[in-house]
């Protein structure tokens, strides 16, 4: 609830602004809005405008523009014509009320730069007193972003993949693929990531055949839905692909990389046969081409293209790379950084790759077993440890090593990506004396034990036994003496 002196804004949803303009008038009255959608573009400014019908002064009305269902009306402070502006951080600054038409009645919101975040519905009333009329009126944001770009990549199988990217589009734009003839070519993979300035970047992955027979043309075109206009792409492939593609190999580790929490990772690639390196672009990536893991290109790196979590814990040993030998550093390896990497080299605008696997490893704290005693002598045995990574695998056993069955295992995995665990086991069987919780992490063979001793509860056995054995002995000694 926001609240000024003299009066209250409850029951209202401050979404990204109100704006109060105190008007006044007696007679009833009619919102209306433009027919339709009103259409801007990324970093334009935007006019929202909504007029009484029949059209009269709202010199003494109050005026509210919001972005949420329609409420209760809201009471304003009557008399003057100040302005009242309550916004969230992404709307101050931007935000301005036109009252260039205020004695007809018309009243318009200006946007300034506007975002993809502020395409939407908006709602704007008119209030006298008890009465009041609104009207909606809905905003779309739309970008015509980069023209694409069409990269050449060979794979393993020596066929030829062609990747189109593209940024800075809104609403999510729409890709296709055509050959020499205008003809549809249907896309592997289509991959549109949402930015964190709430653009588009395109990422649509298309296979053309094996290299020895590709002499194609090949477009790529990128709509926007809102706009109605889009931006293209031609690529002819080159006839010496064939022989541009093999004569140079990337290679990479063949085996996956280990390494524990906290280390630091190594991800080395080269060229085969040996290369100077030094004018290409290397690029260090996940699943997506953007962001990168690590781009380096015109000898320096690309900082823009980094994903968030690699900024400021990457470095490049490049003391090699007249050989083609490059090798990424990334600093305090965190368990999201499990899973495979791929290494692009980029020659005469062809991409030769090589991928690898990295096996994150943590291996977490001593198990801790607590005992809970229960009715009928059973007990609740609790097995706790945490700190693993990947996910541990937990057993109960005996002294003789023989495994125990067990509840399944519980696991919790944290904001570190660490795994927390917990079994139960229930033990109904007094003869049990010794058990040991065993968690293990199954890429390094290592393990963790603590054996839990349950002798106590065989002397509160052998205790209560004692005066049975007493009495038969009594007994015992009794009717042989009477026989005697």
């Amino acid at each position: 609830m926001v609240e000024f002196p003299g009066y209250s804004l409850s029951g209202m949803i401050a979404s990204c602004f109100l704006i109060l303009l105190t008007v006044k008038q007696q007679d009833d009255f009619r919102v209306l809005g433009p027919e339709g959608p009103i259409l801007a573009r990324v970093g334009e400014d935007a006019l929202l405008t909504c007029r009484l019908l029949p059209k009269r002064s709202a010199a003494h009305m109050d005026v509210l523009w919001y972005r949420s269902e329609p409420r209760a009306a809201v009471t304003a402070p009557q008399g003057g014509a100040d302005m009242v502006e309550v916004q969230v951080q992404e709307c101050r600054g931007r935000l301005e009320m036109l009252e260039d038409g205020v004695a007809e009645g018309s009243v318009t919101l200006k946007i300034r730069s506007v975002q993809p975040s502020d395409s939407g519905q908006y709602w704007c009333r008119f209030q006298d007193r008890d009465y009041f009329g609104e009207t909606s009126l809905l905003l779309q944001v739309a970008g015509l972003g980069s023209a694409p770009h069409i990269h050449i990549m060979g794979n393993q199988s020596g066929g030829v993949e062609l990747l189109c990217t593209a940024e800075g589009w809104f609403p999510e734009p729409h890709v296709r693929w055509e050959d020499r003839w205008g003809e549809r070519l249907l896309a592997v993979s289509e991959h549109h990531v949402l930015g964190e300035d709430g653009l588009f970047r395109v990422e649509d992955m298309l296979v053309v055949g094996n290299v020895s027979v590709v002499t194609e043309t090949v477009s790529c075109f990128i709509h926007n839905p809102v706009l109605e206009d889009g931006k293209g792409a031609v690529l002819n492939l080159p006839e010496k692909l064939q022989t541009e593609m093999a004569s140079l190999q990337v290679i990479g580790p063949s085996q996956p990389i280990p390494v524990r929490v906290g280390e630091d990772i190594q991800l080395t690639c080269y060229l085969s046969p040996k290369t100077n390196a030094q004018g290409m672009e290397v690029r260090w990536v996940r699943s997506l081409w953007y962001p990168a893991v690590y781009v380096h290109a015109n000898g320096d790196l690309m900082a823009g293209e980094q994903m968030s979590e690699y900024r400021g814990r990457t470095s490049l040993v490049s003391d090699a790379i007249q050989e083609g030998k490059l090798t990424l550093q990334i600093h305090n390896a965190r368990a999201s950084d499990d899973g495979w990497y791929r290494c692009l080299f980029e020659s005469d605008g062809v991409y030769q790759e090589a991928s690898m696997e990295l096996k994150v490893i943590a291996v977490g704290s001593t198990p801790l077993v607590t005992v809970e005693r229960r009715k009928a002598g059973e007990k609740q045995l609790t097995c706790t440890s945490d700190g693993w990574f990947p996910q541990p695998h937990v057993q109960w056993k005996d002294t003789e090593g023989r495994i125990v069955p067990s509840d399944p295992a519980v696991l919790h995995q944290g904001q570190n990506g660490l795994f927390d665990v917990e079994s139960h086991l229930l033990v109904t069987n007094s003869s049990v004396m010794n058990v040991a919780c065993s968690i293990s992490n199954l890429p390094l063979g290592e393990e963790k034990t603590v054996a839990v001793s349950l002798s106590e509860s065989k002397k509160n056995f052998s205790w209560k036994m004692l005066p049975v054995s007493g009495l038969l002995l009594v007994v015992t000694i009794g009717l042989i003496w009477m026989k005697s």
